[in-house]
């Protein structure tokens, strides 16, 4: 239950030895797209299950429904949507009263954000499950090759705090109040075109093109109605053409990524109880 990259270093030690392995760690699905391939070569050679669903979506089987629907035919041609709690908490919550740097200090008090919540902030975590959706697509996609934008300038980004994590929280809130009244003016005109801002990704399997931005969407969009710390993916394929596939559901805080982890656990022990039976 760690993103540790030591950690993510023994997995294809691990699956090599015939354990199985469960856990969020993006460092694996978001990595070196050598170590990724290299690992599931492992598993699939070594018959052992490897299990990341919670690395996307907390507890909702977002990884799941996409492998359905390649499994079994379906063409995905475009998936889009928003999988970052802290995101989705911190634009539902911003109004007149409470200002961007005061939504993400709500988040962090509720413990939807990251120790470091920069990575929320700079798009990197959503980034990285970006990767993670469009390598089981099978697109050869790494890091880098995502569009990003970063709600935060470079200088905090790239900021040293001192402190430890009372330190970092504190002084990362006090620093991002500098981009409230950017926030609050982009999203005055989102309402004023009657949309919603959210902080949107998108990946269009055709061109390979994968993207995470600030985004004014209107009301036909899914994303439009997305309520505090909810994620929400919406599959495009070639059965579900008038109106897509949409997995949503509340995905912020320890106690759902929790439940994420123990449905890969049940999902694993269903399948070794099969193989006896």
């Amino acid at each position: 239950c760690t993103n540790s990259e030591a950690v993510a270093q023994y997995y294809d030690r691990w699956l090599s030895s015939g354990i199985n392995i469960i856990g969020p760690n993006r460092n694996v699905g978001a990595g070196s797209l050598d170590y990724y391939k290299q690992v599931h070569n492992t598993q699939r050679e070594n018959s052992v299950n490897w299990g990341y669903e919670s690395s996307v979506g907390s507890a909702l089987p977002i990884l799941t429904t996409l492998r359905d629907l390649l499994e079994t035919g379906d063409n995905v041609h475009v998936i889009s949507g928003a999988v970052s709690g802290t995101m989705a908490y911190v634009f539902s919550h911003i109004s007149n009263d409470v200002s961007f740097s005061d939504a993400v200090r709500r988040a962090v008090v509720k413990d939807y954000a990251e120790t470091d919540f920069r990575e929320d902030l700079s798009g990197r975590d959503m980034a990285r499950k970006v990767v993670i959706l469009a390598r089981q697509l099978g697109l050869d996609v790494s890091l880098e090759d995502v569009e990003v934008e970063s709600i935060i300038p470079e200088e905090i980004l790239v900021k040293t705090y001192d402190g430890g994590k009372e330190g970092l929280k504190e002084g990362l809130l006090e620093d991002i109040k500098a981009v409230d009244d950017k926030i609050s003016e982009q999203m005055k005109a989102a309402e004023a075109a009657d949309c919603a801002l959210r902080y949107k990704f998108s990946i269009d399997v055709k061109s390979g093109k994968c993207k995470v931005a600030l985004a004014a969407v209107p009301r036909t969009d899914p994303l439009f109605r997305l309520k505090a710390n909810e994620n929400l993916v919406a599959f495009e394929t070639d059965r579900y053409t008038v109106s897509p596939l949409i997995v949503k559901g509340a995905a912020a805080g320890p106690d759902l990524a929790a439940a994420g982890i123990f449905a890969d656990l049940l999902r694993m022990t269903r399948a070794f109880t099969a193989l006896q039976i």
